[in-house]
């Protein structure tokens, strides 16, 4: 016999919004936004400061690679030009 695990009922969906104020016009809907807004930000999971060093580490160096790829290209590129059609 298999037994199998009970399952919690769901939570109650919480509500994404706090009470509407009473000022629906611009100013009210700017409040809200920026509730919003600042909401969502607390539900960012941000990169410690070794992960951020570490990307960034990361990128310098393959922008580094790439722009020496680039450029070594570019120079092969310019001195086949010139054997072909020297000036």
């Amino acid at each position: 016999m298999v037994m199998t695990r009970r399952k919690e009922p769901a939570a109650p969906p919480a509500r994404d919004r706090a009470k509407p104020t009473e000022d629906n016009g611009r100013l009210g809907k700017l409040r809200g936004n920026i509730r919003d807004i600042l909401s969502e930000l607390r539900k960012v999971t941000w990169p410690t400061r070794e992960e951020t060093r570490n990307l960034t580490i990361v990128v310098v160096g393959i922008s580094a690679t790439i722009g020496i790829l680039l450029g070594g290209l570019d120079a092969l590129l310019a001195f086949l030009y010139r054997l072909v059609n020297p000036i």
